[in-house]
């Protein structure tokens, strides 16, 4: 391309050993730029008029260079600091997960939110390596569904790792323990963290935030919903239509869905009945329905088994392994709405049917937060150091045996230690 003098005039120019003219980048003072260059081709910033100055024919002083290099230093050692600094959940646990990308299960929803609060997460092996673990104690409450996390079991192994960290469970005052109450009691301050079997709603994240500080939710494991029945009433199972019309009244009898001629009694353990609080019915077509009024209601799961297994016609539910275990009740299968097909809480050799919870074949999963304060106080402290524990793969390890889903072990083509080669024989 042929440039003009008019052109080329007030750009400096050197003139190169083959006689040729060529650009001088005031930028960082490369020599060999072509007349009709705009761009320069060592660091490709424009080749811009105003900022030229005349440079000799040796090349570049070094101070014209500065600019650059400092900007590659500063990007370097930023790089180099936040690789050091960072825990990537993906690598920390590709011995123990293996990843499914293109998955859109319940299993990568649950990596996802741990990834995004990856920064406080540290993934450690052992309970005992896991830092940052205050000295007190601390008093936390929240679901019932966990009972089988915070067991003794899983304590006593935290006080042995942990012996300056002392956990006491805290019952609300004058309602039952579920995680609405929970989470309630942390936002008021009267413990430091709280299990929950549902995630945050919007108004007590609003709630905390006009009291100054924030709330967080961590995801430990994944559970779900089992259904149960008094040991004596003869039914394969429920379809979820029809427990929203159990619990809002609008079937009364069992002899209206292919059973005996036996008044139904739904127990529930929700303290106030109302859908909009019941960990029961949120998210299903229904919810919004008012509960009927015949529920039986009860403190907590221990008091719903017992009413269930004393009452002919009875109905609860609970969290899958404190309940299909019991021995003086009956699990029932679950079905998706309209659908006959039940999916059943235990398999046939007793187990917890986890990979129904794998697979999302079962229709009520549920998963088990830690709600904490984010206030820079040290209740945040305890709240981050409780969820480090249970993320540790010592801790994930006693959840798994609970009878949970460990989240640190969720992916649509594995299944939880110990469990694949049992339901393999049963397959067979």
């Amino acid at each position: 391309m042929f440039l003009s003098n008019e052109k080329t005039k007030n750009f400096p120019t050197i003139q190169q050993a083959d006689n040729t003219l060529t650009k001088i980048c005031s930028n960082c003072g490369f020599t060999e730029n072509s007349l009709d260059a705009n761009n320069c081709l060592q660091c490709d910033l424009p080749l811009n008029i105003s900022r030229n100055k005349t440079k000799t024919k040796t090349g570049s002083p070094m101070w014209s260079r500065l600019p650059l290099l400092l900007l590659l230093l500063v990007s370097g050692g930023l790089s180099i600091l936040w690789r050091k600094n960072s825990v990537s959940l993906q690598q920390a646990t590709t011995d123990a997960v293996t990843e499914d990308a293109s998955s859109e299960d319940t299993s990568s929803e649950a990596t996802k939110e741990i990834e995004a609060y990856e920064s406080g997460l540290q993934l450690k092996e052992s309970l005992a390596e896991v830092t940052d673990v205050p000295q007190g104690v601390f008093f936390y409450g929240g679901a019932m569904a966990s009972a089988g996390i915070r067991s003794q079991s899983t304590l006593a192994k935290i006080a042995e790792a942990q012996p300056q960290f002392q956990l006491t469970y805290e019952d609300p005052m004058v309602v039952a323990p579920d995680s609405g109450a929970g989470i309630q009691m942390v936002i008021d301050g009267t413990i430091s963290f709280a299990e929950s079997f549902r995630p945050l709603k919007q108004s007590e994240y609003d709630l905390a935030n006009s009291r100054g500080f924030k709330l967080k939710q961590v995801p430990v494991a994944t559970s779900a919903i089992a259904f149960y029945v008094n040991p004596n009433l003869d039914i394969p199972g429920l379809s979820l239509d029809q427990v929203e019309k159990i619990y809002s009244g609008q079937v009364t009898n069992w002899k209206q869905l292919g059973g005996p001629d036996l008044p139904i009694v739904p127990v529930s353990q929700d303290p106030d009945a109302k859908p909009a609080t019941s960990f029961l019915l949120q998210g299903l077509p229904g919810y919004e329905k008012e509960f009927s009024k015949n529920i039986e209601i009860v403190r907590d799961t221990t008091r719903a088994i017992r009413k269930v297994a004393q009452t002919p016609g009875a109905i609860g539910y609970g969290a899958q392994p404190l309940v299909v275990r019991q021995k003086t009740i009956r699990p029932i299968g679950l079905g998706k709405r309209g659908s006959r097909n039940y999916v059943q809480p235990v398999t046939a050799s007793g187990e917890i049917n986890k990979q129904a919870i794998v697979d999302a074949s079962y229709p009520l999963i549920r998963r088990i937060f830690i709600i904490l304060r984010e206030d820079g106080e040290i209740d945040e402290l305890a709240g981050r150091a409780y969820v480090n524990l249970l993320l540790s793969k010592e801790s994930q390890t006693l959840i798994d045996q609970a009878g949970y889903l460990p989240i640190r072990y969720q992916s649509k083509h594995h299944i939880p230690m110990g469990y694949q080669n049992k339901h393999q024989e049963e397959s067979k």
